[in-house]
């Protein structure tokens, strides 16, 4: 049995992948407390907090999960975004290499433009077009210059239920929806929407396989976020007229978004065989979580 340690457990993927655990689990938080067992406090940007707590866990495994992710805010508080998501980023690392535990990070699709008109494979270059993408990919290029045990999982647009603070998507159509509010979503940001259990699952898996290098972890469909929120409301019977559709100008975004984010899985499928789950069953599945 290993023993997993994941930063960031208060979160939507940390509070996943801390219920999916059939090893022993240990968990951080940092601000807001959690309840459950095998939880401790944990300011990542504290290196030496960092270096004493992988010490006295000794995990086999550390699941990075913590992150400032939200895009606007890091293009206007660059300073805390890098501390976050750079220092933090890189005292873990540096734990894990000191103490010889293997090290998953979180990273992002948003680390390329979305110019090209395939799927973006692991072998294309990125080129970051806002802050928070830049910080990620700083970070993992941290993990591959200390060469520390790693994997690098991209993803793109998690939902799902749980963990503390902003929801997922799909939930907040469904909460506007349900107040019969009407909801602008843009049709021109294009992604791979990823349900939060499957990435829980696939890095799970990676590990168990002993995989190493860079990964693109996401849903299997890329489409705009216009079109999510219709399957969202059509999932869960709600009125899909409510969602009008806009485009990125006219929401005033602070930061960059790349227009279309097609995400190649070739090879996670090759080295893994996992299974990547569809946008209607991920919805569907997330409809029965909540009932």
């Amino acid at each position: 049995m290993s023993r997993i340690l994941v930063i960031g457990a208060g979160g939507l993927l940390g509070s996943t992948l801390m219920s999916l655990g059939k090893d022993e689990m240990f968990g951080t938080y940092n601000t807001r407390p959690i309840e459950g067992s095998n939880l401790f406090q944990l300011d990542a940007t504290k290196r030496q907090n960092a270096f004493k707590l992988v010490e006295k866990i000794k995990p086999d495994l550390v699941i990075d999960t913590h992150s400032i992710t939200n895009v606007d805010y890091c293009e206007t508080h660059p300073e805390e975004a890098w501390s976050v998501n750079v220092e933090g980023t890189k005292n873990i690392a540096e734990a894990c290499k000191t103490f010889g535990a293997k090290m998953i990070f979180i990273s992002t699709d948003y680390v390329f433009d979305g110019k090209k008109t395939t799927g973006y494979t692991e072998k294309d270059k990125p080129k970051p077009l806002n802050y928070y993408a830049k910080t990620k990919l700083i970070g993992e290029k941290i993990l591959e210059a200390l060469d520390v045990d790693y994997i690098i999982a991209r993803t793109a647009v998690l939902y799902g239920h749980g963990g503390i603070g902003k929801i997922s998507f799909p939930l907040w159509v469904v909460d506007k929806l349900k107040k019969k509010e009407t909801i602008n979503v843009v049709i021109d940001q294009y992604n791979n929407p990823t349900y939060v259990k499957n990435l829980a699952e696939t890095l799970l898996l990676l590990y168990k396989k002993d995989a190493r290098g860079l990964f693109h972890i996401t849903g299997p469909e890329c489409i705009s976020r216009y079109d999510f929120a219709k399957l969202t409301a059509k999932t869960f019977g709600l009125d899909e007229s409510l969602i009008k559709q806009t485009r990125t100008p006219e929401i005033n975004q602070v930061a960059r978004r790349p227009e279309k984010l097609n995400m190649s899985n070739e090879k996670l499928r090759r080295v893994s065989k996992a299974n990547l789950v569809g946008i209607n069953e991920g919805l569907q599945a997330l409809k029965e979580q909540m009932l």
